[in-house]
């Protein structure tokens, strides 16, 4: 009877082991969460970046910041509808007069904390199309906004060329 019991002893002691490897191992399988959200000095409330296992693009209406900025947020509609939002009828290179719902673009990159070394935009749209636009283009163009189009989220750039007028932007890249 003592061997038996010293046998069922041990065995307990090895499935107990293996069950401790094994939460081990199913812990480091899962996707480690580095996304960090960070309030910016304004009254927009921040929002998680909406991502697949596979780390595809954030839904539609969200747009991922990273780069060269103080607080790399996920901005959506909610974020820039909780900020100081105005239409403006701007001219649109091929469309003529149009109106446009948004936030100025300078009040976004003052929200982001956009560092001074910065001299570029990349924007990058759902579709895969990037225009890399300079932070100086902007700052002449007081009009630029970042604007509401049916749940996503569009750059309006007036007297710059067509290609910065980037529909359904999913990520803004700071350089």
């Amino acid at each position: 009877m003592r061997s038996r019991s010293k046998n069922t002893g041990l065995v307990v002691l090895i499935a107990l082991a293996m069950l401790v490897l094994a939460s081990w191992a199913l812990a480091g399988c899962g996707e480690e969460s580095t996304d960090t959200t960070v309030a910016p000095e304004t009254t927009a409330p921040a929002a998680a970046t909406e991502t697949t296992a596979g780390g595809t693009a954030p839904a539609g209406g969200t747009v991922t910041v990273t780069g060269m900025v103080d607080n790399p947020i996920a901005i959506t509609v909610d974020t820039l509808e909780g900020m100081t939002v105005e239409t403006l009828t701007v001219e649109h290179p091929k469309k003529g007069e149009v109106e446009y719902t948004g936030v100025r673009f300078s009040a976004v990159l003052e929200a982001l904390g956009v560092q001074a070394a910065a001299t570029t935009v990349v924007l990058t749209a759902s579709d895969g199309f990037m225009a890399e636009v300079p932070l100086a283009d902007i700052a002449a163009s007081p009009d630029s906004l970042l604007a509401i189009d049916e749940g996503t989220i569009v750059s309006v750039f007036p007297d710059l060329e067509t290609k910065t007028w980037v529909k359904d932007i999913v990520s803004m890249e700071f350089k």
